[in-house]
């Protein structure tokens, strides 16, 4: 197993350097890119694998798909991937800078059915407000889940917070990924539907923007019990 190079900034820096981990000659030059909740990997290292010119850093919170998709990127060679285990909403701010990502991949996060458990889902407006500031402008969001509640609340969610949806408001997009999930290879057999959206940053976040798209998001938060049914 290969462990990453840092897990955190170096005393004298604020953040980490990504242009230097990933052995880039500027980070001006740089393509970089989050996914955030890998599982094994099956996505993260097919992508960084058909797109050498860019660097993925993968944030997954269970240690065992954390050390098994480092050891898959070592056996295939791939130095422009970086995976951490830890929880995203907190080591994101901690690892980028604003305006350092290219593009963001959050791809069937956990819906924490449960009422009482809804704080934990990944997907809301301050992480989507966050990950706006951490996007340069034009960057994108690429959502990805099978849970048709989580699909709706995802994208009021993106929305409220300045994002512009590529395919409409409120829509969610049609078209085929160039690379697959594991699970969506899996869907494809037996025929589960996916629920796709696609976002782009219009830019630098303006003042009150986190407070405005709370108030806008408050309604659907409030209570709502998900009651789909995700067949496995």
């Amino acid at each position: 197993m290969t462990e990453p190079l840092h897990t955190c900034a170096h005393p004298d820096e604020q953040f980490p350097d990504w242009a230097r981990d990933f052995a880039r000659a500027s980070a001006a030059e740089q393509r970089l890119e989050l996914e955030i909740g890998p599982g094994r990997g099956g996505f993260a290292l097919d992508h960084a694998a058909a797109h050498p010119e860019l660097d993925l850093v993968a944030i997954e919170t269970r240690r065992s798909d954390v050390e098994e998709i480092r050891e898959k990127a070592h056996k295939r060679g791939l130095t422009n991937l970086l995976v951490f285990q830890g929880d995203a909403k907190l080591l994101v701010p901690r690892f980028f800078r604003p305006g350092a990502l290219a593009e963001v991949h959050v791809q069937f996060p956990d819906p924490w059915w449960k009422k009482r458990h809804q704080k934990r889902r990944m997907v809301d407006v301050e992480l989507a407000v966050q990950l706006r500031s951490l996007l340069r402008a034009g960057g994108t969001v690429d959502f990805r889940t099978d849970v048709p509640a989580y699909a709706r609340a995802a994208v009021e969610s993106w929305e409220a917070a300045g994002f512009q949806n590529l395919d409409g408001p409120g829509a969610l997009w049609s078209g085929a990924p160039e690379v697959l999930s594991t699970r969506e290879r899996r869907y494809a057999v037996t025929g589960q539907p996916v629920f796709r959206a696609r976002f782009a940053s219009p830019g630098p976040v303006e003042p009150g923007i986190a407070e405005r798209a709370a108030a806008l998001s408050a309604e659907g938060k409030s209570g709502r019990e998900w009651r789909d049914v995700r067949r496995k």
